[in-house]
């Protein structure tokens, strides 16, 4: 007679503590979560913490065994802004979106005023916004393939996306040189931004309002430099837009300020909401095989 199969216990691995938008277990509404790590043990309680800033992640989980509890004493706990930052990937450019980890810090941290809240969750949306354009501008800048004609349509289709890569640049830096205006942020704008604003926003204007230049009209007066947004050779040879005085090299310049602008907007979320919020009550998780309930 074969012996009945002897079953191994095995440990229940414990990697991250997420906090959720409802109580209903298995629901996909996970707000943010937080690395954890082993703490110490004390017969069959073990204790977790999150990791501590700046300390290597030993990427080892938690192992929680049949009949254990885990437990993470008040302040053991912490969700920080980088939490909220994890699962956004880096562009092969470098950049990573940055409006999720707003609108979700935004929500877990130390509250804002509301239209702080929209003002830079907006500065986010609208900064993303700009590197999807430039990421398919310069993409077509870089793949240019085929005869005469073809590449020449490419190029059409590439300066068409960079004139409104422009108009939603400058309107992203609008945005964030407004912060110290109407909401007395004292944090300096990038020099990148900064150095460039005015040609940026003199490309801007005449992008926006290109019918004005096509008539030789800067704000409906005759100017003798308005058709200079028409000759975009340089685009061509170089990457870099140009009109009258005023230039913004595409290849070069651009990637730099949407990552100092991303920067920016995180340096003042930041300043307002903080970087890290602790749950300064104890925290108690049951194995399953203990039949006992969750206890938080």
């Amino acid at each position: 007679m074969d012996e009945p199969e002897k079953r191994e216990d095995k440990p229940t691995p414990i990697w991250c503590v997420t906090l959720n938008l409802t109580p209903k277990v298995g629901e996909d509404d996970c707000l943010i979560f937080t690395r954890v790590v082993q703490d110490g043990r004390d017969g069959t309680v073990v204790y977790g913490r999150s990791l501590l800033p700046g300390e290597q992640d030993d990427r080892q989980p938690i192992l929680l065994m049949p009949g254990e509890r885990l437990t993470f004493r008040p302040g053991a706990i912490r969700f920080s802004i980088a939490d909220a930052d994890r699962p956004t990937r880096p562009e092969p450019d470098g950049y990573r979106a940055i409006t999720n980890t707003i609108w979700t810090w935004l929500r877990f941290g130390k509250p804002l005023d509301i239209s702080l809240f929209r003002y830079l969750l907006a500065s986010a949306r609208r900064l993303d916004g700009t590197h999807v354009l430039f990421a398919e501008t310069t993409r077509i800048m870089n793949d240019m393939t085929g005869n005469y004609i073809s590449r020449r349509a490419q190029l059409f289709r590439a300066l068409s996306i960079a004139e409104i890569l422009v108009i939603t640049l400058s309107r992203t830096v609008d945005l964030l040189d407004g912060l110290g205006e109407n909401f007395s942020v004292t944090i300096p704008l990038p020099a990148t931004l900064n150095s460039k604003k005015r040609d940026i926003r003199e490309l801007r204007n005449a992008f926006e309002h290109i019918e004005d230049r096509a008539l030789g009209q800067v704000r409906r007066q005759p100017n003798p430099d308005a058709d200079s947004i028409f000759d975009q050779r340089a685009f061509l040879q170089e990457g870099k837009l140009t009109y009258t005085n005023h230039s913004l090299d595409i290849r070069k310049d651009v990637i730099h300020m949407l990552i100092d602008a991303r920067q920016y907007i995180w340096d003042v979320a930041v300043h307002f909401a903080g970087d890290s919020k602790e749950l300064n009550s104890t925290v108690q998780f049951f194995d399953q095989s203990t039949n006992q309930p969750t206890k938080v």
